[in-house]
């Protein structure tokens, strides 16, 4: 069964102390994904089990035990980000564009890239990130990504046209119905 309670899955997890004990734990998150049908990772405090081991199966199935994101980029990316902790809610998140992870149960680094025009490198360096946050006691919300309001001195009236946008997306609207969408924080003033 999904841990879906955020109060356990804010909390870090404890260190695996044998590597084959991290692999018997990743066996149980990839027979639970193949059960669940639409996930791509999974990490070990989402089945209730305290331990820093997360799986990914985007590209080929990596299991990780006691990751950590060793070197990152200064860039991000923002990406669409689902949870089977959370499901039917989908937010955007603010990623790096590349991270090298590090684990006990590997013996050379493993460098994941959203730099290239490939979806899956893109969906892989989302998916390790979001999966080692999990185990570090952070969830996708714990990243999402808003776009500051502008504060602007200038006032509009009520029928005066704006250009609001929200990163990838840019409308005109009357300031009656941009101010809602403003003020949520969401869209800004361009």
């Amino acid at each position: 069964m999904i841990v879906k309670d955020i109060k356990a899955l804010n909390q870090p997890c404890k260190w695996v102390g044998t590597v084959k004990e991290g692999e018997d734990i990743a066996v149980k998150l990839f027979q639970h994904i193949i059960i669940s049908k639409n996930g791509i990772g999974l990490a070990a405090n989402q089945l209730g089990i305290d331990k820093r081991v997360c799986v990914i199966n985007v590209k080929e199935p990596l299991a990780f035990v006691n990751p950590r994101i060793i070197d990152k980029s200064d860039e991000t990316f923002v990406s669409i980000e689902s949870c089977l902790s959370f499901p039917n809610k989908q937010i955007k998140v603010k990623r790096y564009k590349w991270v090298v992870v590090e684990c006990d149960n590997r013996e050379s680094k493993l460098m994941f890239t959203a730099e290239t025009d490939k979806d899956k490198d893109v969906l892989e360096c989302a998916c390790i990130q979001h999966e080692i946050d999990h185990i570090n006691g952070y969830t996708m919300f714990d990243r999402e990504f808003r776009i500051e309001p502008i504060v602007t001195k200038k006032s509009f009236g009520r029928n005066e046209k704006v250009e609001i946008s929200n990163g990838s997306e840019t409308k005109i609207l009357k300031w009656k119905k941009a101010e809602k969408l403003v003020n949520k924080g969401v869209w800004q003033i361009i």
